[in-house]
């Protein structure tokens, strides 16, 4: 059964892998991808104490991205991490605002100044940059349980063997390993081994834009000075007829991240990715019913890129042999219910658990049959979990109405489909990864 922060409390021992990773035998673990589901599990299986080592197509010369929420789901796993919200410039969420777009008039406003106390951590929000830049931090550093994490940069993988556990790279090279991780995002290749895997994420017919705007910028214009001035950590959604534009700081209230969701248009560019570059005279075209205040923010916008929205059902297999799914390569989902990262890490903190007391083995029969319990284990505890949030990503939280009926495919008997947004949150914010995974490991070990 799922377990929540709300009917279980935190799980009286988050640290299990940590503190059993001295007696359990160390695998060679191989990962695929170095964004947030990556590092999350590299985290997770170095604090189990097992041999880590990720690949990494990209260099990381140019990181770039824009802001995401790290909800108390995801912030109390990273706490117990040792994550430092200070060092990564974090800020904590404190309210929220739902407005008429055209108006300006607020429909529904919270303080969510009883998030910590209800749900054992903050809501945080964060540049990505800042959260991968700690995440890396915390892999590869020498303090902490557990060898540190080695990555591989320029290291494409093009190749899995899911029998054999092998990586083969662009340069030909192939590196054998106990257990592959395959965190190669929404286009994965990884997750076509995986039978069963379900369809190619498709397009949803809908975009954002995104971009990002210094706070001091726009409280020294007068016209959108009121709508940031005095506003730590709030959080904005503007709503449109089609469109709505959602507003919330990052990095130590120095940023401001906008993105700007709505339906595709013909003329504009068909090319899939999140990082497309973009005209403001688009955004400005497609925003123009806006309240003027709206607008002169919008015209501000600079570095502005397009992100097409795409989704995949959710998948019935997350494993296949040695290989394993995280990530966008299992669970890719909307930006609705800024739950995409967070269900990266709470993949993490489940593989590090799992794979916690690992006992040892002597031949590759009974390493086998160990990796498929503890794999069987680990979708058991996600599967439904990562699911239910994808099928919630597909609207607001002020739209619980649109997702009723395909939720109650995942929620488990007894539990109430959500009817408002205090009900999503509970959903959303009180599920507790370690507590569950650690009651499934009980029965494994």
């Amino acid at each position: 059964m799922t377990s929540s922060v709300a009917d279980t409390g935190i799980s009286s021992s988050p640290d299990v892998a940590a503190s059993s990773a001295n007696a359990s035998a160390s695998l060679d673990i191989a990962i695929a991808g170095a964004g947030i589901a990556g590092l999350a599990a590299a985290i997770g299986l170095r604090r189990a104490g097992h041999k880590v080592t990720i690949f990494e197509r990209s260099s990381f010369n140019h990181e770039v991205g824009a802001a995401i929420h790290v909800c108390p789901n995801a912030s109390r796993v990273l706490l117990s991490w040792g994550f430092d919200p200070k060092r990564a410039r974090l800020i904590v969420c404190r309210s929220g605002l739902f407005a008429n777009a055209g108006t300006m008039e607020p429909f529904h406003y919270e303080q969510y100044g009883d998030i910590e106390r209800v749900y054992s951590a903050s809501w945080f929000l964060s540049h990505r940059v800042d959260l991968h830049n700690e995440l890396k931090l915390l892999a590869t550093r020498d303090e902490g349980p557990g060898e540190p994490v080695k990555i591989r940069l320029g290291a494409k993988v093009t190749g899995i063997d899911p029998s054999l556990g092998t990586v083969t790279l662009e340069n030909g090279s192939t590196h054998k390993s106990d257990l592959v991780v395959g965190a190669d995002g929404v286009h994965s290749m990884a997750s076509s081994l995986v039978p069963s895997h379900g369809t190619p994420a498709a397009a949803t017919g809908h975009s954002a834009y995104r971009f990002l705007i210094p706070t001091e910028e726009l409280l020294a214009d007068e016209e959108t000075r009121p709508i940031f001035e005095g506003k730590d950590g709030q959080f904005y959604i503007f709503v449109g007829e089609k469109n709505r534009l959602v507003i919330y700081p990052c990095r130590n209230n120095e940023l401001q991240n906008f993105v700007m969701i709505h339906s595709d248009n013909d003329k504009r560019i068909s090319q899939e990715g999140w990082n497309i570059s973009a005209k403001v005279a688009d955004l400005l075209d497609e925003c123009k019913s806006f309240h003027p205040s709206l607008l002169a923010v919008c015209r501000k916008a600079q570095d502005l890129n397009l992100w097409k929205l795409l989704y995949r059902e959710p998948i019935q297999k997350w494993y296949e042999e040695r290989l394993v799914l995280v990530g966008d390569a299992a669970h890719p989902m909307l930006p609705h219910q800024g739950q995409g990262g967070a269900q990266s890490i709470e993949d993490g903190a489940a593989l590090g658990v799992l794979f916690s007391r690992f006992p040892a083995f002597t031949t590759a029969e009974d390493l086998d049959k160990t990796i498929g319990e503890r794999l069987q284990g680990f979708e058991s505890v996600r599967k439904d979990r990562a699911s239910l949030m994808q099928i919630f990503s597909n609207a607001g939280q002020d739209e619980a109405e649109k997702i009723l009926k395909d939720a109650r495919r995942f929620l488990k008997d007894g539990v109430k489909a959500p009817a408002n947004q205090t009900e999503i949150r509970a959903i959303n914010f009180g599920h507790d990864v370690v507590g569950e995974s650690e009651r499934v490991l009980s029965g494994l070990v």
